[in-house]
């Protein structure tokens, strides 16, 4: 009896640890395959429940479909990623570098479904999965935890139904050249980016019970209308993906992206009852980026950032905290919100 007692004891007081712990998951982006890659080693000390890749795995600028497959031949001989795979739920979604095919980077893509079976291949999706042949591209939602510490990850497609952008004209995109602040790509108003299909899944996804919710996209949702690749010039999407959140009464949303070559934290105030933070990757090895100008932005732009990291500790009152890591995995910068201010 004193045995069990001690068992007991035990138990509770190792399901009290339980409590305590924290959920990882990272955030990178933008791989060159042709150069080092030194940010796995932090990567896989960090010891992230979930490593998110959102987009750009490998540089092909493919014209065809030899290029693209070169391209990943070229990754696989790196050993990081598959120890990573070991340890951590390794997903990965695509962006204009691993998806596109001679310049068609969205719904005109003619080989996108030879890409999604290379893709998904690839990043070892299993072969029972729904996005080897769900209608509306690759997106995937999974739940890590047990109530109460349950966080939904949902990984979007903003490739698979997208209406490309237009240009600049050529003039301007001359005298924009050395600009910083301003980017090639015109506002579509009314350009799609998910898609119908998409949006009744997420929809369906944002049903599901779950404590915290983390959206991933392959670029900001978050950004100024300036021109480089973000959700805020698809300005009608982006209006409805937070009608979405609002309308189901979301809480405890996060919002993660890669796509810029740098890092940043920020915060919208008045998209939601509650503030809206997003933290970007930063790049696995491209070169740095010169941050552009955002008042949303917390703090400076980054660009030595490697990957971005959300750490929610499951304490008596719940924190977060969203960090922009270096090679070595050392903060560069790093803010902690309490969780019950998400709501």
């Amino acid at each position: 009896m004193i045995r069990l007692g001690c068992a007991v004891v035990i138990l509770t007081l190792s399901l009290a640890v339980q409590a305590q712990q924290s959920t990882r998951i990272a955030l990178g982006c933008c791989v060159d395959q042709s150069e080092r890659q030194a940010v796995w080693d932090a990567l896989n000390l960090a010891e992230p429940e979930v490593f998110a890749l959102l987009g750009n795995g490998v540089a092909a600028n493919a014209d065809d479909m030899d290029d693209l497959l070169a391209a990943y031949e070229v990754f696989n001989r790196y050993r990081g990623p598959r120890m990573l795979r070991r340890n951590s739920a390794f997903v990965s979604t695509w962006g204009e570098d691993d998806y596109s095919i001679d310049g068609h980077v969205g719904a005109d893509n003619p080989q996108r479904y030879a890409v999604r079976n290379h893709f998904l291949t690839f990043w070892r999706e299993p072969l029972t999965s729904e996005r080897m042949f769900q209608e509306h591209g690759i997106a995937k939602s999974f739940i890590i935890g047990e109530a109460p510490q349950r966080v939904q990850v949902i990984l979007l497609d903003t490739r698979w139904a997208r209406e490309p952008l237009k240009k600049r004209g050529l003039l301007e995109r001359v005298s924009l050249y050395f600009d910083d602040n301003n980017g090639p790509l015109q506002v579509g108003d009314a350009n799609r980016l998910l898609g119908e299909g998409q949006w009744q899944w997420l929809e369906q996804q944002l049903s599901k019970e779950a404590e915290i919710r983390i959206l991933l996209s392959e670029m900001p949702f978050l950004a100024p209308q300036n021109g480089y690749p973000s959700w805020a010039l698809f300005t009608q999407e982006q209006k409805r993906l937070f009608a979405l959140l609002k309308n189901l009464n979301v809480k405890h949303v996060l919002l993660g992206h890669g796509g810029i070559n740098f890092g940043q934290i920020v915060k919208a105030p008045q998209l939601l009852d509650y503030p809206v933070w997003q933290v970007s990757s930063g790049t696995i090895n491209r070169d740095n980026g010169t941050p552009y100008q955002f008042s949303q932005r917390q703090g400076l732009g980054e660009p030595s950032t490697r990957f971005g990291m959300i750490e929610i500790t499951w304490s008596e009152q719940p924190t977060v905290t969203l960090s922009l890591r270096d090679v070595n995995g050392r903060p560069l910068t790093q803010t902690t919100i309490n969780l019950r201010d998400l709501q």
